[in-house]
């Protein structure tokens, strides 16, 4: 069943805009979205729809309210359960308050604040109207799937909201990266004729684009942007509370890019040293994309933040020897934004439970530096034991190498004796 007004998510947008018209007629055009004046609105003001849900209004920015020059622009809301309290723990947090709480004639209560990294967001108490739908039904187009902020320190932004509202957005993600202008808030269609949308945005002015990280992005003519999430090529081979474990792609080279070029996640693995994108097709994604024969899987499957879709890293189950499944190798790489937040654990638990449940493995295996606490620390939660410390020849050799390798193994006969 649909539910509505789920409180700590975002809920509604506003599109600012100084061509009403226009604007309705490009995502109408483009997406489906059905514009039309909202009679139960205090204001009488224009609402549009995706399907039966309303999702959100139009501004229009030649009224006197807006200040001259205001550029065009998306407002997002985010539901509290009370706003001048959350208003009042935003400013203790460092936010700017912009506009105090004020009551929206019967729809609510609303307050716009900057947050600490330069983001702008409204707090929005829903009341005549909840929002839009937390699971839109199947078959609906161009619905909001998550939003996300882009900014430098995502960490900070992640606590700011988790301060705020008592935790962070569920289905919001918080990415790194450096910015010209002020960070905001973007949202993420989900669309399931992504072709479509891009030959409609072509042809009524606008642009559907795919950046160099693989992001696409749909942009109206006036500058109006949203992420746009498409279809997956393949389902998912494992799902756990907060992640899905999906077959890799050609489209995923971007994420992998970025994941292997921080210095940090690769500490362990080749003292930080950069790869070039050439690498990552050639080398790493062939690996990646490599059948396992013994178990008709794939050895290696990259990890989502299954509110959000966000790319995290990966997860590896693969057979140590490609004809025998019975000893397994169990690995994981995850990007910096999802450290410390309990992901590589839950995963590789999900992953050690498959192997003996669905794979057929009598033993799981993982080796890491002797020094890599962290991930010694993951295989100790995901029920491995210490089994021996060697050394091996490093090519080149990396801080922390002279202290030698570790293995951790958990066996099938151990696993069943924990369950019982």
């Amino acid at each position: 069943m649909t539910r509505h007004g789920p409180l700590n998510e975002f809920c509604w947008m506003d599109l600012k805009t100084r061509d009403p018209s226009g604007t309705a007629a490009f995502f109408s055009s483009v997406l489906g979205w059905d514009f039309a004046v909202d009679e139960n609105d205090w204001r009488k003001a224009v609402s549009f729809s995706a399907g039966d849900h309303r999702i959100g209004g139009v501004s229009d920015l030649a009224r006197p309210v807006y200040p001259p020059g205001t550029p065009a622009h998306i407002a997002y809301y985010l539901a509290v359960d009370d706003v001048d309290h959350r208003t009042a723990v935003a400013a203790a947090n460092g936010a700017q308050v912009l506009v105090p709480p004020f009551d929206a004639g019967d729809q609510g209560r609303i307050a716009t604040l900057i947050d600490p990294v330069g983001a702008a967001v409204s707090l929005w108490r829903p009341s005549g109207f909840a929002g839009w739908p937390v699971s839109p039904p199947d078959g609906a187009g161009a619905v909001p799937h998550h939003a996300v902020l882009a900014c430098e320190d995502p960490e900070r932004a992640r606590h700011f909201y988790a301060a705020v509202t008592g935790a962070p957005p569920a289905r919001a993600a918080f990415l790194e990266a450096s910015t010209a202008t002020a960070p905001q808030w973007e949202l993420v269609l989900a669309v399931g004729d992504p072709d479509g949308v891009a030959a409609r945005a072509r042809d009524h002015g606008g642009e559907f684009v795919t950046t160099a990280e693989g992001l696409k992005r749909l942009r109206s003519p006036e500058g109006l942007a949203f992420r746009v999430r498409t279809p997956e090529a393949a389902p998912a081979f494992l799902e756990t509370d907060r992640l899905v474990l999906r077959p890799f792609t050609e489209a995923d080279a971007p994420g992998l890019l970025a994941l292997d070029n921080d210095p940090e996640v690769m500490r362990y693995l080749n003292g930080g040293r950069p790869t070039t994108a050439e690498a990552i097709r050639e080398r790493t994604l062939q690996r990646l994309l490599h059948d396992h024969p013994c178990t008709g899987t794939r050895g290696f499957w990259a990890a989502e933040e299954r509110a959000t879709g966000t790319f995290l890293g990966w997860f590896e189950l693969r057979p140590v020897d490609d004809h025998d499944r019975t000893v397994v190798e169990l690995g994981y790489r995850l990007n910096r934004a999802s450290w410390g937040r309990g992901y590589a654990t839950e995963g590789a638990r999900a992953l050690v439970d498959k192997g003996f449940t669905d794979l057929g493995a009598e033993r799981v295996t993982a080796n890491t530096m002797a020094v890599n606490a962290g991930s010694r620390r993951v295989m100790e939660k995901a029920g491995l034991t210490f089994l021996r410390a060697y050394t091996e020849e490093w090519p080149d050799a990396i801080e922390g190498s002279e202290h030698g390798e570790v293995e951790y193994e958990l066996t099938r006969a151990v696993w069943e004796e924990r369950r019982a």
